[in-house]
């Protein structure tokens, strides 16, 4: 039997949208080094401990938010004896290259024996493109979608590797895991054990239905308090989280602490620990990271550590019938399906009434208020009929 050792490469490259150390970025509600190692645990690969020249080294850059899968496919498929950067096929692996235009290669790889790691080794090695299994989900396009396509289908796989450096790689990692981490995490990953709470969930259901089935699973951790009226599907709560009156989470990872408060919806959303979805909020298909605030509407957004969007506020995702271009240091390119939300840098707080043009970066530590003209600060005696509002005065049409 081979023996294997594990080694992360750091990220040469800053952090673009994003703060704090790149193990610490929130990657399904806990930070991406420890979901990296419990990504080698379930592959047998070792923990990082340090390069040994003895072992076939599995390397990663440290940035790299990668599957029990992915790491599983490297492992049997690495042929021994040689050098090999990983390459990721199938529509996954497509997708992965939307997501991260601009991203250097390799991303992942596998060295033999003897020798330095290193990322010009890496580089430098023969491509070994992994097929993974995959699947797609069907997501229908408002109007029509750019180029008048009616849906986008999304790229489903256990078998995943996004680099998480910039913001829309941190989105679209979440989004992308969060489907098959959710199967595993609510099934199981043995037949034996998906059959049996399958066929438990089915009864609950009075259906076999996957949707119908799907509704009815879940898990709460220690300590929950959720409010008997509100909607919880298909999620996975952490220890500590609240989930309010009348509120809807379906399909969701909540960590620690987390909260939906009355009234709010999170749907296909992954909220970091403390982070809270505010009442009325609407929070789809976003990442939210430790102790994030969401108040207003948002889709395809991505707050960082302690951001707040407060209520009335918007984060636009789509450009009226143009694709969303979303700037890669210097450049600029199409986000995948043509759409993307905004980030918001670390402490900002967006202001009630403030609307936010999709693919746009906010830089942290900013508080950004709404136009001040556009709020009525002077009333003037003797108005009737029909009044706007300019320069924060009420004056007649």
């Amino acid at each position: 039997m081979s023996t294997w050792a594990s080694v992360s490469l750091p990220r040469v490259a800053p952090l673009e949208g994003l703060s704090g150390a790149v193990g610490d970025i929130g990657w399904l509600g806990a930070p991406l080094a420890r979901r990296q190692d419990e990504a080698l645990r379930g592959a047998r690969l070792p923990a990082r401990a340090g390069d040994d020249p003895r072992a076939q080294r599995f390397v990663f850059r440290e940035d790299l938010a990668f599957s029990q899968g992915f790491a599983q496919l490297a492992r049997i498929q690495a042929p021994a004896g040689r050098d090999v950067r990983l390459v990721l096929g199938g529509a996954i692996g497509a997708l992965q290259a939307q997501i991260s235009p601009h991203e250097p290669a390799p991303l992942a790889g596998v060295l033999a024996p003897g020798g330095a790691v290193s990322a010009e080794r890496l580089a430098a090695a023969e491509p070994l493109v992994l097929r993974p299994a995959e699947t797609s989900l069907s997501f229908p396009l408002p109007g029509g979608g750019v180029g008048g396509a009616a849906a986008a289908e999304v790229p489903m796989s256990a078998h995943l590797a996004v680099p998480v450096g910039h913001w829309l790689g941190w989105l679209w990692a979440n989004l992308l895991a969060l489907g098959p981490w959710l199967f595993g995490e609510l099934l199981g990953t043995f037949f034996p054990a998906i059959a049996l709470r399958y066929g438990w969930a089915a009864l609950r259901a009075r259906s076999v239905r996957p949707a119908r089935v799907g509704a009815v699973l879940g898990r709460r951790g220690r300590g929950c308090a959720v409010h008997p009226s509100a909607v919880v599907e298909g999620s996975w709560l952490g220890d500590g989280v609240s989930i309010g009156a009348n509120a809807v989470v379906r399909g969701c990872v909540l960590a620690d602490g987390a909260a939906v408060e009355d009234l709010a919806l999170a749907e296909g959303s992954v909220l970091g620990p403390g982070a809270r979805v505010l009442r009325t909020g609407m929070v789809k298909f976003s990442v939210l990271g430790a102790r994030a605030m969401a108040g207003g509407d948002m889709q395809l957004a991505a707050l960082d550590a302690g951001a707040s969007v407060k209520l009335t506020a918007a984060l636009f995702d789509q450009a009226f019938g143009q694709p969303v271009q979303v700037a890669f240091g210097d450049a600029r390119h199409p986000a995948p399906f043509g759409f993307a939300g905004v980030c918001v840098g670390a402490g900002t707080a967006v202001g009630g009434g403030v609307r936010v043009a999709p693919g746009r970066v906010l830089p942290p530590g900013l508080t950004i208020l709404a136009d001040p003209d556009a709020v009525v600060r002077r009333v003037p005696a003797g108005l009737s009929g029909t009044v706007v509002v300019r320069g924060g005065s009420l004056v007649p049409v």
